[in-house]
């Protein structure tokens, strides 16, 4: 599906204003400002700002990879593709990092399915020219090698989540860690999606969601839910939120202060007008 690009114009999602035109609104975009072996110009001049739809297949398995991913405000979900029409999400990529298979891996073909999970904004530059710029730079490196880090702890830490925790503590700790990247109470997803994201058919999502629902945890509507308690919701999740929101402050220890910033920067503004 080809991603829409956008004239940089601020944007709402849900109860929040999007400013797309915030690059440093990814990390290691931010991280430009201060790496001396890095030609900023360059980068910038080869970033394309695209806006993802929640559900929309940015890639599917085997399809060639052009892109490396830096969202801003948009969440990517990693499938792995299993038997049938069965999937199972193994990572997600927010604003505290980036995606591209040649970083991961020696081929341009990818072996996963690349959906939005969190609708909103990403930047996009081409695989070969990023490639060139981190051949020169040690610094970027160190910082991508951080990312691919993160990466390969959450394929880790989900892979062992879904073998080993009840649906239930699974869709909590989903819901925990999309309010950390979007620092939103208010989810765009539909029982479909989790349904694909968790690896489960749609019917066993509805049963825990309505549990969930029952004792006052969350909210459901037709195509978002809204996380009504915050401290139950972590209270009920298993522990794999917790060791995979330490890795992320460990390896990016200002991304989500640095996120956190920024969403409330866009939230005052939108208060204002």
């Amino acid at each position: 599906m080809t991603n829409s690009e956008h004239n940089g114009t601020p944007r709402r999602s849900g109860r929040v204003i999007e400013l797309p035109h915030r690059h440093d609104a990814n990390r290691l975009l931010a991280e430009l400002d201060v790496l001396h072996s890095v030609d900023r110009d360059a980068v910038l001049r080869e970033l394309r700002l695209v806006h993802l739809q929640s559900g929309q297949v940015v890639c599917e398995p085997g399809d060639l990879f052009e892109y490396i991913y830096l969202p801003t405000t948009a969440v990517l979900s990693l499938q792995y593709v299993l038997s049938g029409d069965m999937m199972l999400e193994v990572a997600q990529v927010g604003s505290e990092s980036l995606f591209g298979q040649h970083l991961i891996g020696t081929s341009s073909a990818t072996p996963y399915r690349l959906v939005t999970c969190r609708d909103g904004f990403c930047y996009r530059i081409n695989t070969q020219s990023f490639l060139k710029i981190l051949a020169g730079s040690a610094e970027l490196r160190s910082l991508v090698l951080g990312c691919i880090q993160f990466l390969m702890t959450q394929i880790t830490q989900i892979s062992f989540c879904s073998r080993h925790h009840l649906l239930k503590k699974q869709l909590c700790r989903w819901l925990i860690l999309a309010y950390d990247r979007s620092r939103s109470v208010e989810i765009k997803v539909t029982h479909s999606m989790l349904a694909q994201m968790l690896g489960v058919w749609r019917e066993t999502v509805s049963d825990a969601a309505s549990d969930l629902q029952k004792i006052g945890l969350i909210q459901q509507h037709r195509s978002s839910i809204i996380l009504a308690d915050l401290d139950g919701l972590e209270a009920q999740a298993c522990s794999c939120h917790t060791i995979i929101r330490q890795e992320m402050g460990r390896i990016f220890p200002t991304s989500l202060r640095s996120a956190m910033s920024l969403r409330a920067e866009e939230e005052s503004s939108m208060k204002g007008m």
